[in-house]
């Protein structure tokens, strides 16, 4: 029987009481939340809704950084029958304007003064008729009629009133893709798809209430929610709300969570830090450090430099790590396990519910997603793409048939535009299927492969990879701006701005160093030949990145077309 996340909640609530469900930060001060008023709040939220006319299967906006309004919308939404969709709250006025009117929201919550700022001017031409605010800072005295504050809002609440009953195909949420191709598009993910993905990761990787995590990752995309919502409202595990995207490292130590999963930046950054840190400190310490990665002494090793390293990092008591949400290299997943950190890749995308594939803890294979989840079927088409096919396949794009029919096949496979290939019952992913390159000599080049290797170096943030019809691989190069900037403190050299930094010859020089060690692990069709510095920071806003910063290849492509001229000698 598909049970649907406002009935674990309230199950929760009925079972569990005042057992702790959240904990956020007021003022440099943790803040609990029991599991009954997380259900209590979601409740009010679905009793407001519906005492201002929400209609089952209407779609309710959300806006804003994670925090518990977040949850207690989100759970109360989809408790009056409606369905959640939510925005970035890093999206501008243009985008929000897209998403408000392709979802037809007559509601939205929305965080603060800052979002409010953002969506006056462009409300009149939405449908929404009622914006909800959650933090009234700035705001005393504002009155407009569109705007009414959360506290007075669920005073609409008419706690008494029945809510109603939910079926499996009812449309739960709206997630949007990032759009790397074009504008986003709307997955409608059911009670059924989240029933689903929920019990086959749970099948692959028992929590318990015990366990607890950090959310930080958007809500606004399906990674967020599986860690924090789908798995949390099933088990009823502590959910911890980062205080801010900037204090997640000192967020990291306070809660030491055993249960963490992050985009593979984050992991990249965590290493990359690491290492330069044991370059400045002492020689002892260095040759300590370096000693226990090559000795056969791993008990010893691990109690005098892992043990206390992970304890510095806030990961003392993880005992499940997932980097997932886009390819990351090998050696990033070894670096992590050398230390005692159990980080494994998982593969999912929203059409999917989040989810397909996990590899395990107690055997990893670095450079494989692991096996298919328990009751998800995965085969390869003649081309090497990935299908999926079972409950976790998502109902279809919001208002998109033709899209829908286009990408779920007449026998229930959803084909993912992923490249890969089986090793044994492992996965391994290759590429997007329309990102693959074929050089001038005909030979097909993986660009996510090499990508992957360059951004391992903790000099380099980003890579883009190029070499589609041409004679030799290239690489477009964002350099990671602190540790370059440290590199070049430690040496003197002078710079004013992102851009001189890139000019700097010693800087170009230390990039070709990196590029130089991922070419010895490349065949010769392979290496870059070529590269240059990016001469600016990618933007979200721009159009360079996705909001879970994926490069928007075609973008970088478009954007620095004399730039991968000159490259080539065309310019």
């Amino acid at each position: 029987m598909v049970r649907t996340l406002p009935a674990l909640l309230f199950d929760q609530a009925q079972r569990r009481g005042d057992a702790l469900a959240l904990r956020h930060k007021e003022r440099g001060v943790w803040k609990r939340v029991t599991w009954s008023e997380y259900a209590a709040q979601a409740r009010r939220v679905a009793s407001a809704l519906l005492a201002f006319g929400i209609e089952r299967g209407e779609n309710v906006a959300v806006l804003g950084e994670n925090r518990p309004e977040w949850l207690y919308c989100h759970l109360g939404i989809m408790a009056a029958g409606g369905s959640t969709c939510g925005i970035y709250a890093t999206s501008s006025p243009e985008q929000i304007e897209y998403l408000l009117g392709h979802c037809e929201a007559r509601v939205l919550f929305l965080e603060d003064e800052e979002q409010v700022e953002k969506v006056l001017e462009i409300l009149p031409r939405t449908r929404v008729e009622c914006a909800v605010v959650w933090d009234p800072k700035g705001l005393w005295g504002f009155t407009d009629p569109r705007m009414v504050l959360f506290d007075d809002f669920l005073k609409r609440a008419e706690i008494e009133k029945r809510l109603p009953d939910l079926a499996p195909d009812d449309t739960a949420m709206i997630i949007y893709t990032s759009g790397t191709t074009g504008p986003p598009k709307g997955a409608m993910l059911t009670h059924a798809n989240i029933d689903a993905i929920s019990t086959a990761l749970l099948t692959a990787y028992p929590l318990t209430p015990q366990d607890e995590t950090i959310s930080c990752l958007p809500f606004a995309h399906v990674y967020e929610n599986l860690i924090s919502v789908f798995q949390a409202v099933r088990i009823g595990y502590v959910v911890n709300f980062v205080e801010r995207p900037e204090t997640l490292f000192q967020n990291l130590r306070e809660v030491s969570p055993t249960y963490f999963a992050h985009v593979p930046r984050l992991w990249e950054k965590i290493a990359s830090g690491v290492e330069l840190r044991m370059q400045d400190s002492t020689w002892v310490k260095r040759l300590l450090y370096r000693w226990a990665f090559k000795t056969r002494l791993r008990a010893l090793a691990d109690l005098l430099i892992f043990r206390p390293l992970r304890w510095q990092l806030g990961f003392d008591r993880l005992r499940l790590a997932v980097c997932g949400a886009a390819p990351a290299s090998p050696e990033l997943f070894k670096y992590f396990r050398m230390i005692g950190v159990p980080l494994v890749e998982g593969y999912g995308q929203t059409e999917a519910c989040g989810a397909i594939s996990i590899d395990r803890v107690e055997d990893p294979q670095a450079g494989t997603v692991g096996a298919p989840l328990p009751g998800i079927e995965v085969k390869l088409a003649d081309d090497g793409e990935i299908l999926t096919r079972g409950a976790h396949v998502f109902k279809g794009y919001f208002k998109d048939p033709d899209l829908t029919a286009r990408t779920v096949d007449a026998q229930g496979f959803l084909h993912t535009g992923d490249v890969g290939l089986f090793a044994g019952p492992r996965l391994r992913i290759v590429d997007r299927k329309k990102d693959i390159i074929v050089t001038a000599g005909g030979k097909n080049i993986t660009p996510a492969y090499i990508e992957n290797k360059l951004k391992f170096s903790p000099y380099i943030q980003d890579a883009v990879v190029i070499g589609d019809r041409r004679k030799f691989v290239s690489a477009l190069v964002l350099i990671d701006e602190e540790n370059v900037t440290r590199f070049a403190q430690d040496h003197r050299i002078p710079f004013a701005t992102f851009a001189d930094l890139t000019r700097e010859p010693e800087v170009v020089k230390l990039i070709g160093r990196e590029v130089d060690k991922v070419n010895r692990t490349l065949s010769q069709v392979e290496s870059v030949k070529k590269f240059a510095l990016l001469p600016r920071r990618l933007y979200e806003e721009d159009g360079d990145v996705t909001p879970t910063r994926k490069v928007k290849r075609r973008n970088i492509e478009k954007r620095y077309a004399e730039l991968i001229a000159s490259l080539y000698g065309e310019a």
